[in-house]
């Protein structure tokens, strides 16, 4: 058979449209593996496994890892604390000098800056001094969404893609309840699921995304990817998934600090490690921690801000 003859019923099993056939030229989506240099793959692999971020709850990226073009599902119940820990984590990328955009789509945005603006400084209620070094230690850094409400998806991944190009590298969306997509529409979910993988890998951007967790038959039930609510391609086409929860049978402390869960389900890349990090989440401080008692909260803001 020749090769014409054999592209030719290829093609005509991959009908789009009655009639309608897709010429396929391999040449076009394969490698050439013989034209690799075995010394340089290697260099480029490492290199690109050096570039990536960390997380709060895991500065030194042993356990978690995120890497540029990637996407990361956050979820838990309301009340679990995962807009908190995203503040943190938003504080973490900025004190590391990575540049972030966040779509706090229920929350004012002068709320977000003085909220951020406490977590940074590890208290209840930032002082104006405080306040204003978050501005200017990070305001050419930092990019805030500027509506509260219901945002078209197309337009805040237009935003997205944009920012990218001036080098943000970290964008946040909380959360999935207030785009423009019907809870019970998968379709349409999944379709924005793509969309953002798409940007994501394109723009060499980590996009991560709120999303809650399905209802739970039982309230001792273990989260796993398949969890997240809507459409199953959003656990699919994340590279991580993390749950937020409180720990069980555990109630909070007298001064309000509450013992929390973070479960990682999925991860792609980076170790590929996947369980549970226990710790506290410390009301006075605003800020998650490993330890129940920690010496002092974490300084993401300069020294001057803290005298």
């Amino acid at each position: 058979m020749s090769t014409d003859t054999l592209l030719r019923r290829i093609g005509e099993m991959l009908v789009m449209n009655p009639g309608e056939t897709i010429d396929i030229d391999p040449c076009r989506v394969l490698v050439e593996v013989t034209e690799f240099d075995g010394k340089k793959l290697l260099e480029a692999y490492a290199k690109r496994q050096s570039r990536y971020a960390t997380v709060p709850f895991d500065p030194a990226g042993e356990i978690l890892r995120l890497y540029p073009g990637g996407v990361t599902i956050w979820s838990g119940f309301p009340g679990a604390g995962k807009t908190t820990l995203l503040r943190q984590f938003v504080c973490h990328c900025l004190a590391r000098g990575s540049s972030v955009f966040l779509a706090s789509l229920e929350e004012d945005p002068e709320n977000v800056l003085v909220n951020l603006a406490a977590v940074a400084a590890g208290c209840e209620m930032p002082n104006a001094h405080q306040v204003q070094w978050l501005i200017d230690a990070f305001g050419e850094r930092f990019r805030l969404w500027g509506k509260i409400g219901l945002a078209q998806h197309r337009e805040l991944l237009q935003v997205i893609r944009g920012l990218a190009v001036f080098g943000v590298k970290h964008a946040v969306i909380d959360s999935l309840m207030c785009l423009d997509i019907a809870n019970d529409d998968f379709e349409a979910q999944r379709n924005f699921a793509n969309l953002v993988a798409a940007t994501a890998r394109e723009m060499r951007i980590h996009i991560h995304l709120v999303a809650h967790p399905r209802k739970l038959i039982s309230a001792d039930q273990e989260l796993d990817i398949n969890d997240v609510a809507g459409a199953r391609e959003l656990g699919g086409i994340a590279d991580n998934v993390i749950f937020v929860r409180r720990a069980k049978n555990e109630s909070p402390t007298a001064d309000g600090t509450t013992p929390m869960i973070i479960a990682v389900r999925k991860q792609r890349h980076g170790s590929g490690a996947t369980g549970n990090i226990s710790g506290w989440y410390h009301r006075h401080l605003r800020q998650f921690h490993i330890d129940q008692f920690p010496p002092h909260p974490t300084h993401y803001l300069p020294a001057d801000a803290y005298l």
